[in-house]
């Protein structure tokens, strides 16, 4: 059984908290379903979870984070994505009570074998959560973006997969 590590849960950064708690807390027998993700769009660049095997993609016009590994965003802050590996999950049915005991979903897009994408409300308007089994566990990430970034969120929501 693991542990859950509180200290991982920063309150000033509840996105990289979680996602940092799944993957940190590692161990057990793995996914293998790597069921192909959306392509990138043209011109998009890839972004990989600190542990690999995951990865998103996001706008060029996007800068990733040196210091937070699998993390990008638009400079003005009006989108951000931060993707991580979850090696200690084997399947969504374990990371569904986990991501929708800290983030209350508010709707969902899918919630399937192959993907859980569902949208969740705090400080500063819409979040998405989406997970996706890969060969060495859940690739999950969350996006956070402000009115007229839907679509761009869309797309990057369907890059969600194994890297």
């Amino acid at each position: 059984m693991t542990k859950r590590r509180p200290d991982l849960l920063e309150t000033s950064f509840p996105v990289v908290a979680v996602l940092g708690f799944l993957a940190a807390t590692s161990g057990g027998a793995r996914a293998a379903d790597t069921k192909s993700r959306a392509p990138a769009e043209a011109g998009w660049q890839k972004v990989l979870a600190r542990k690999g095997g995951c990865a998103m993609s996001v706008p060029a016009d996007w800068k990733v984070d040196p210091l937070i590994k699998g993390s990008a965003g638009l400079a003005d802050n009006s989108a951000s994505a931060v993707v991580s590996l979850a090696d200690s999950v084997n399947t969504l049915a374990e990371v569904k009570p986990v991501m929708q005991g800290m983030f209350k979903p508010t709707k969902t897009f899918e919630d399937s074998a192959h993907r859980l994408w569902y949208e969740y409300q705090n400080a500063g308007g819409p979040h998405w959560y989406v997970g996706v089994p890969v060969k060495g566990g859940i690739c999950g990430a969350q996006i956070s973006f402000k009115a007229g970034k839907e679509e761009v969120a869309r797309k990057v929501a369907a890059s969600v997969g194994p890297g």
